[in-house]
């Protein structure tokens, strides 16, 4: 198992490793106001983010996004279940859905300073927007996507609706739900930092901004190194929940593609 993980870590990490060494060296004598060397930027990085800035302005940021999509989760989830198991409804709410689907999460910024403020809550708000959207439809092609004669089963046997809930149709829509997350987790990286652009006082995408507009150039790309550290961390922790709700699932391809091989 240890020499598994190892071998899975080595084969992610060997392409990202050699691409920052090859920028190392390359930037290692640059003069230039806009690209430093990248070793000032890990030293400026270290400065900032492992100790100054790490409480009043990461902490704020990755606390709003997690707030943020655990609000898009639990809406998404529910409004898609009862989108999904009621045709009717499902018909007259569609055209609703698809046009606030369109509408960016982040062209919603400015209606959010005007309804809640520059706190956290506009932030909040505008990042359960953003990344409600792929894990609804992804509950509502699930569960729609379920066999049609489980269900009949389902209704001859008279399971109850919460059995039936809990035991059949979120284990079963379970992949697609999880798939339309992922996507959620990458669209809330981004709002953090448009949330923070506008009205802001602290938070990585504010602390960016102000580098930007005091030509504080090294500042800068350490805010962005730590957004692309925070977006990959987060896709890590993604994956291994994934795994972990979906070890049966995964263990039924295993088993389909062995007997298929056989």
């Amino acid at each position: 198992m240890i020499r598994r993980t190892a071998r899975a870590a080595a084969i992610e990490l060997w392409l990202p490793i050699v691409a920052v060494a090859v920028v190392w060296v390359a930037t290692t004598r640059s003069e230039s106001f806009y690209f430093p060397p990248l070793q000032q930027v890990a030293h400026t990085f270290q400065q900032m983010w492992l100790f100054d800035r790490i409480g009043s302005d990461a902490v704020p940021s990755v606390r709003n996004f997690l707030a943020g999509l655990v609000i898009a989760t639990v809406i998404g989830i529910g409004a898609g279940l009862v989108l999904a198991l009621r045709e009717g409804l499902y018909d007259a709410a569609h055209p609703v859905f698809e046009f606030m689907r369109s509408v960016p999460g982040i062209v919603l910024v400015p209606v959010g300073l005007v309804l809640m403020g520059v706190g956290d809550e506009m932030k909040i708000a505008v990042i359960a927007y953003g990344t409600i959207w792929p894990i609804l439809l992804g509950t509502i092609d699930g569960v729609r996507s379920l066999d049609p004669l489980v269900r009949d089963m389902m209704r001859s046997y008279h399971i109850p609706f919460h059995h039936r809930l809990l035991r059949v149709v979120l284990p079963g829509a379970s992949p697609q739900i999880l798939a339309g997350a992922r996507i959620s987790v990458a669209l809330g990286v981004v709002l953090i930092i448009a949330s923070e652009y506008v009205a802001s006082t602290h938070g990585i995408g504010y602390v960016q901004l102000q580098a930007e507009r005091t030509f504080a150039i090294p500042e800068m790309w350490s805010a962005l190194l730590l957004l692309g550290i925070l977006g990959y961390t987060s896709n890590v922790v993604f994956r291994g929940i994934e795994r972990y709700l979906l070890r049966w699932y995964y263990g039924l391809r295993k088993a389909g593609q062995g007997g298929s091989a056989s």
